[in-house]
Formats: structure tokens, sequence, C-alpha cells
């Protein structure tokens, strides 16, 4: 232990005067120190708070939009007659038109003229009942048929003995719609009713 040996009182004050000034200038530093964390825990937590918000915020904009566009195909829906069948609405014409003018009028609705895809599709069009357009040629290079989206025709459900029109029947049609096989090709020129095709992604 080491003994200190003060000569007057006068520097055994400054000593104490000394100490008791470090001691104060500790006591004020720590009560910053806590005082800044205060400051930080706050901040933090309002920043939490308004990410919950934003967060809240986003979720219902979302769910408004995707309301908005479940009701606007409902309105569609229910104005223009269309019908919904896995994944897609339908449109069903009420008058006879080209092929030509038929796939115009689906576009002039944000859709075109049904491209079939598999059985199920095919069975749905049997159900209307009527001689349709769909949205199949061989226009652009004969025998070559295509879809109205470019892509080739892979599965078909051509009637018996068709296609069989050549050069003068470029256009295909639901013909008998009693059969599963009903397609067939006509001549593009011929008024008949159709069928448009909008993909639903809500």
């Amino acid at each position: 232990m080491e003994t200190i040996i003060y000569e007057n009182e006068s520097a055994m004050s400054m000593v104490f005067e000394n100490l008791h000034d470090a001691t104060v200038r500790v006591v004020v530093s720590k009560s910053r120190s806590g005082e800044d964390r205060v400051k930080l825990y706050g901040l933090v937590a309002v920043s939490f708070g308004l990410l919950c918000i934003l967060q809240v915020t986003l979720n219902i904009f979302l769910h408004l939009a995707l309301c908005c566009t479940i009701l606007q195909y409902t309105l569609q829906a229910c104005i223009y007659r269309w019908l919904y069948f896995s994944g897609s609405l339908y449109y069903i014409s009420s008058n006879e038109k080209t092929w030509q003018e038929s796939r115009k009028d689906c576009l002039q609705k944000d859709a075109d003229l049904i491209i079939i895809n598999n059985k199920e599709e095919q069975n749905f069009m049997r159900e209307f009942k009527k001689y349709l357009w769909i949205g199949l040629t061989d226009i652009e290079t004969e025998g070559k048929w295509k879809w109205v989206d470019g892509t080739p025709l892979t599965r078909s459900f051509w009637g018996s003995k068709e296609p069989n029109g050549k050069t003068l029947e470029n256009c295909g049609q639901i013909k008998h719609p009693d059969s599963e096989n009903n397609w067939n090709d006509e001549r593009c020129s011929n008024p008949h009713y159709w069928i448009c095709e909008e993909k639903f992604s809500p």
C-alpha cells in the first residue's frame, strides 16, 4: 500500500477537488450514455412501428387491387355474357360473321378466337350446340394449321375425313357439336357464330 504524505492542507484540498471533479465527470458521462441508449431504443421502436404501418398499407392496397380486378372481370362477364371455364373467360356471339370479322371482334374485346388445348375444353365447346369459328387456320401455308397465337396444331379433334378443303377452306370451325371429333375446315368468308377466349389472371 502506498502512503502519500501531504506537506500542507492546500495540496490535500487540491487532490480531493480533482478527485471530486473526476467522479462528477464519470457520473455525467454515464448519465449521458444512458440517455443516448434510451433515444436509440425510441428511434428503433418508431422505425419498427412505421414499417408495420407500411406493411399493413401495402397489404390493403394489394387486396383492393385484387378485388378491383375480380370485380372488373365479373362486370365484364355480366354485361357481355362471358362464361368462365378452367382459367379462361369465353364469349359466344349472338350473330354470325366471317372468320376475319369474328377475330376482329374478339381482339376489340382484348381477347382472341378460342384456342382449344385439351379434351375438357373441346367438350365444353360442344355444350353450345352451334357451328362456331375457332382460332385455327392454315391461311399462311396450306396444310400447316396454326392457332391464332402462332403455335402449331398438336392435339386435334377433326371430324371424319377432315380437313379436306385444301386451298378453298382455310379456317377452322366446330361443325357437329354432338360429336367429340367435330372440327371442320371451312371457307373463311362464310358467316358463322364465333367464340372468343381471354385468359383469366387476377
